[in-house]
């Protein structure tokens, strides 16, 4: 499979004017707030560019994207920490019962132990979208990325094209083609919003003084941006 997530994948977009507002469709379109012209990609373009990228109709690439959601999902509820090459891995994070503080009313809550879906991005997502501004290709997770290659459980594509009632290289082709649209997606600011699943977005970290650990000293830590995953109701649902 190609590698590059940024690779041969053209997409169709939606230009949405609003001003001040989230906008969200119902196919599952999130947008940054902004004001003025903002691009937005849904679900139907996300499937249209699999389909485009493996050479399938769009239904074929549909049932791609939807036996991709259900191995996650699956792996995910047995505690597994999942893979796709080239894009990153999916694991679970479980979050302690803790004192928590009702937003209405101030008064004291307890928030039970929620076991939280965590996405990290892969070596080559990471240069793709230059997560620490003028790094680009340089920037490397200090060998975190390759857990993607050695140490998770790999997607079964074997198993995910029999699922999906295509053959292994069509679907190998649409998972690439997935990794490259939510690529583009994510390097142009929009929110990628799969009902159910989850969404895929870009959160900016602002340049901070930090500590280093062993000298006690300020350091200062440069801004970066962070892929950020928030897990849908159906997959929150799930491995809880």
């Amino acid at each position: 499979m190609n590698q590059d997530p940024t690779h041969r994948v053209d997409i169709s977009r939606r230009t949405v004017l609003r001003k001040g507002a989230v906008v969200s469709a119902l196919l599952g379109v999130g947008l940054p707030i902004a004001t003025g012209s903002v691009a937005a990609m849904n679900k139907a373009e996300l499937i249209e560019a699999m389909a485009s990228e493996a050479g399938l109709t769009n239904e074929a690439a549909k049932r791609v994207l939807g036996a991709f959601t259900n191995a996650t999902t699956k792996a995910l509820k047995k505690g597994d920490r999942l893979s796709l090459i080239g894009f990153g891995s999916f694991s679970i994070s479980k979050r302690s019962a803790r004192t928590g503080r009702n937003p209405q009313t101030g008064k004291e809550i307890q928030v039970a132990t929620k076991n939280v879906v965590v996405f990290e991005p892969s070596d080559e997502l990471t240069a793709a979208l230059d997560l620490i501004p003028g790094a680009g290709d340089e920037r490397r997770l200090n060998g975190r990325g390759e857990t993607n290659r050695n140490e998770d459980s790999q997607i079964d594509v074997d198993q995910l094209a029999r699922e999906a009632r295509v053959t292994t290289a069509d679907a190998k082709r649409a998972l690439e083609g997935f990794s490259n649209a939510t690529t583009k997606a994510l390097k142009k600011g929009d929110r990628l919003s799969l009902i159910g699943f989850g969404s895929f977005s870009i959160s900016k970290r602002s340049a901070r003084t930090g500590r280093n650990p062993q000298t006690g000293k300020g350091v200062q830590r440069a801004g970066r941006n962070v892929v950020k995953f928030k897990a849908g109701a159906e997959l929150s649902k799930a491995v809880n």
